[in-house]
């Protein structure tokens, strides 16, 4: 389906790139043109008569649209008949000619999922910028209502193929100013999954005559508030926490960027400051709500199961995450003391756990350190990705910081790992708290004039990881990762995957930031 208004310089571009796919079945482009006034009809037209089987022209005979063009999407959407629709405005083009088969492919072979999307590449009609990725791509490949609602994931419209559940009896809220293509992808997300191809198959061109390319970024941010409200009224509030958390960051992010000059006036601020207000309270009480059920009720599994924890977060605060804090003054989603234990969350709650320059603050004794390991094993999935960020602990910011009392090392969490020389000893750590997580990634950053020196090549890699290992302030800090692992491993289990036996892990990789 093209979508088209006024495209007469770029319409013919788009719709070859539709032509050119090379497929093992039939397709049908419909072009839904909202009575264009520059030639872009004829253009159409012209096409159609030309592929009579293929192009199928809707031409308005009056203009619907609302500026974005809403109305028009609902009308074309109305018009699809086959499995699968795939969106293009009449101002972008595909460059991929295996685009439209491999999204297909893919959604015949899965059916739990809805729709495909790929990377698009944005270009400048003025040229007043060279081209470039439209979006850094998301980290993970399947994606689903949740990372839409979080604005964590978000495809192009070029990009997307849907699979066709509404069969024309299109929801009518698709009609509404506020929508747009983020939103059609929730409404197609609520039947399944999306699978992101990272390869950029299609173009979002940039001009002068396109609404959201000119739109200024405060006026994009009142809009997506706005938008988001109403897409939790459409879906029936089904999905209440999640856009209250993501309403409430959105505004976090317009009162502390907007700009006067596009529109944030005094008036508008007062209206969002109450706007988040009121949805803040909204996330804290489901949250806490969800917490507290499951831990009073056997058996019950809070909705909220699989989030990431941000912990210790301070003013480090994470739209995705549960951002966790023990202070009130830095507005955390939830306020916990980490080192008292029990923590508030339930068995295997977390699907990850970040330590952003938090985890060498904590437990300065030893015996409360592995309370806090306990806890955080406790919590995990199975699985379960924990990234840490620490300050290293030969830098003078470590070193000068009086807060800071555990040294977060390798060696250190090494204790934790049953995969290490270090968990073989006599009683060992790991066992000890009947824990397992194998560090799989451990990376010194260096700081400067090092980092420079070794992006540069003037520092080698061998004397880079000898001046690591012996000499002060040369790192700033350590990136960790740790998988948890559920049950522990068994020594047997161990021994046949060939570790075990490896010496702890104290000389770390050097590596550029």
């Amino acid at each position: 389906m093209i979508i088209t208004y006024n495209h007469a310089p770029y319409i013919a571009e788009a719709i070859e790139s539709v032509l050119c796919q090379e497929t093992d079945f039939p397709f049908t482009i419909h072009v839904i043109d909202d009575c264009s006034t520059d030639g872009t009809s004829d253009i159409v037209r012209d096409y159609a008569a030309r592929y009579p089987d293929i192009v199928k022209p809707f031409i308005n005979k009056k203009n619907l649209g609302n500026p974005v063009t809403q109305k028009n999407f609902y009308y074309g959407f109305s018009t699809l008949d086959g499995d699968y629709a795939a969106i293009l405005e009449g101002d972008d083009y595909w460059i991929s000619p295996y685009r439209l088969k491999a999204h297909v492919d893919f959604l015949e072979a899965n059916p739990d999922f809805v729709a495909c999307a790929n990377n698009t590449v944005k270009i400048y009609q003025d040229g007043s910028k060279p081209p470039h990725i439209f979006q850094k791509p998301p980290d993970k490949d399947v994606h689903d209502i949740d990372d839409l609602i979080m604005v964590s994931s978000f495809f192009h419209a070029s990009s997307l193929t849907f699979r066709n559940v509404f069969r024309g009896r299109v929801p009518r809220y698709m009609r509404s100013p506020l929508s747009c293509d983020i939103f059609i992808t929730i409404a197609h997300a609520q039947h399944g999954k999306i699978k992101y191809f990272d390869e950029a198959w299609s173009v979002y061109r940039a001009h002068g005559g396109g609404l959201f390319s000119q739109m200024s970024q405060t006026k994009g941010w009142m809009w997506n508030i706005d938008s988001l409200q109403a897409c939790n009224r459409w879906l029936g509030y089904r999905y209440f926490p999640r856009f209250a958390k993501s309403i409430y960051h959105y505004c976090d992010v317009l009162l502390t960027n907007g700009r006067e000059e596009d529109g944030f006036t005094p008036e508008m601020r007062r209206k969002y400051t109450a706007v988040r207000r009121r949805y803040r309270t909204f996330d804290q009480f489901f949250r806490n709500a969800d917490i507290a059920l499951s831990r009073w009720i056997p058996g019950r599994r809070a909705k909220t199961t699989g989030a990431t924890l941000n912990l210790g977060c301070g003013h480090l605060r994470y739209v995705p995450y549960v951002n966790v804090d023990c202070r009130k003054d830095v507005d955390a989603d939830m306020i916990v003391d980490l080192e008292k234990t029990p923590w508030p969350w339930p068995d295997n709650y977390a699907g990850g756990v970040q330590f952003d320059h938090s985890l060498e603050h904590l437990g300065a004794d030893f015996k409360t350190f592995q309370a806090i390991m306990r806890e955080l094993y406790r919590v995990s999935m199975d699985g379960a990705r924990v990234i840490i960020l620490a300050k290293h602990p030969w830098n003078d910011t470590f070193r000068n910081d009086p807060t800071c009392v555990r040294v977060v090392s390798p060696p250190v969490l090494a204790m934790f790992d049953r995969g290490t020389s270090l968990a073989a000893k006599p009683e060992p750590v790991a066992v000890q708290n009947g824990v397992d997580f194998e560090l799989v990634k451990r990376t010194a950053v260096l700081a400067e004039p090092y980092k420079s020196r070794f992006q540069n090549g003037q520092l080698p890699p061998e004397e880079a990881a000898r001046l690591v290992d012996s000499s002060l302030n040369v790192c700033s800090d350590f990136q960790l990762e740790l998988r948890v692992h559920k049950p522990p491993r068994s020594p047997d289990a161990l021994s046949a995957l060939g570790v075990g036996n490896s010496s702890a892990p104290d000389a770390t990789q050097a590596a550029q930031r």
